[in-house]
C-alpha cells in the first residue's frame, strides 16, 4: 500500500507550523507528528488511509483529518480542540474541496503555463475516466443525502 495523502499533509502542516507560528519549537513539531499519527491510526483500523480501498476522497479526508489534528496539538489545543479539529478535516469534504478547487485552478494554470502543453493525459481521458469512476459509485455516496454523515448524524 502506497503512503498516499497522509505524508503530503503532515509536512505541509509540519512547514506552516515552523514557518508561520511565533514560537513554534521542536517539541511542537513531536507533538504534531504524534497527534497525527493517533489519527491516522484510528483511520486505519476503523476505515481505511487507502485510496485503493475506499477512494481518493476518504484517502484525502484521512489525510486531512491527521493533518488538522496535528497542527491543532502543535498549536497548544486541548484533546477535545484535537478531536475537533481531526472531525472537522473529515466532515465536510465537499464545501472545503469546493472552496480550495479556486486555488487547485489558479495552481494547475500556472502548472500548465510552465510547460510546453505536452500531456501525461488527455483532457478526454480524464473526463472518460471521471464518468466511468462515477458510474461505478453507489448513489448514496454521492452528492445525494442518501449515505454516509448524511444519514448518520442527526443534528441537534
Amino acid at each position: 500500500m502506497r503512503p498516499g495523502s497522509c505524508p503530503r499533509y503532515c509536512t505541509t502542516t509540519r512547514d506552516y507550523y515552523t514557518r508561520f507560528v511565533p514560537g513554534a519549537d521542536e517539541d511542537g513539531v513531536v507533538r504534531s507528528l504524534l497527534a497525527a499519527g493517533a489519527v491516522g491510526a484510528l483511520f486505519k483500523e476503523n476505515a481505511s488511509i487507502s485510496g485503493a480501498e475506499v477512494g481518493c476522497q476518504d484517502e484525502v479526508r484521512s489525510a486531512c483529518s491527521m493533518a488538522a489534528a496535528g497542527l491543532a496539538e502543535a498549536l497548544g489545543g486541548t484533546p477535545e480542540q484535537v478531536e475537533n479539529a481531526a472531525e472537522i478535516g473529515v466532515r465536510i469534504p465537499c464545501i472545503e474541496r469546493n472552496a480550495l478547487a479556486s486555488v487547485k485552478a489558479i495552481n494547475a494554470a500556472r502548472m500548465a503555463m510552465r510547460g510546453d502543453g505536452t500531456h501525461v493525459v488527455s483532457l478526454d481521458k480524464v473526463i472518460k475516466t471521471m464518468r466511468e469512476t462515477g458510474a461505478d459509485m453507489k448513489v448514496q455516496h454521492k452528492e445525494t443525502s442518501r449515505g454516509g454523515l448524511a444519514v448518520n448524524v442527526i443534528e441537534r
